[in-house]
Parts: structure tokens; sequence; C-alpha cells
């Protein structure tokens, strides 16, 4: 086992040495800075694009309040007109008990 591990121990000194070796600090530097770059042109977009949404939200309430529509007043999609006007059934325990099982109970 003693063998292994010396081995084993001098070849991952080797491929750390290599690697230490192929790191060049100045080109790491330029990467890192170039990724930066990048990400702070996809920001500069998300941040434009969420301008132009906010801009775009306050012309919509803008219209609305000329137009004298509140934000309270919302459109409802007509599927729920018919829950307005008719009532939402009940339960079969919420109903109330007719003389049914009275009429039965005296056959």
């Amino acid at each position: 086992m003693g063998l292994l591990e010396r081995v084993s121990t001098l070849i991952r000194a080797n491929i750390n040495d290599m690697v230490d070796r192929a790191e060049d600090p100045e080109k790491m530097i330029k990467q890192v800075i170039l990724d930066m770059e990048n990400q702070y042109l996809q920001v500069k977009t998300q941040v434009a694009v969420s301008i132009a949404d906010q801009h775009m939200l306050e012309k919509k309430w803008r219209e609305n309040e000329d137009s004298g529509k509140t934000g309270c007043a919302r459109q409802r999609p007509p599927w729920t007109r018919a829950r307005m006007i008719w009532p939402a059934p009940r339960s079969i325990a919420s109903r109330p008990r007719s003389g049914w099982r009275k009429a039965t109970a005296n056959r």
C-alpha cells in the first residue's frame, strides 16, 4: 500500500504542477473581465426591457383613467357571468330536508 500511495501522490503533484504552469494570471484576469462585460450587457438589456414595460403599463393606466375606468373594475371572463346570475349549487348535506323520508317511512 505504501508504494501505491507514493505513486498516486507523485502523479497528483505532477498534475497540479502542470495546471499551475498552464495558468497565466494575465489571461485569467482578461477572461474574468470579458465575462463581467458580458454580464453587464445582459443586465443593461434586462433593465431596458423592464423600463419599457413600466412605461407601457403607465400608459395603459393613464388611458384607463382617461376613459373613466378605475383600477378596481376588472373585466371578467364570460363564464363567470353565469355564476353571478345563478346562485352556486348547494351540497346535498346543506339542502333543506323535505318530507321525503317521512313519506317513505309511512308506506
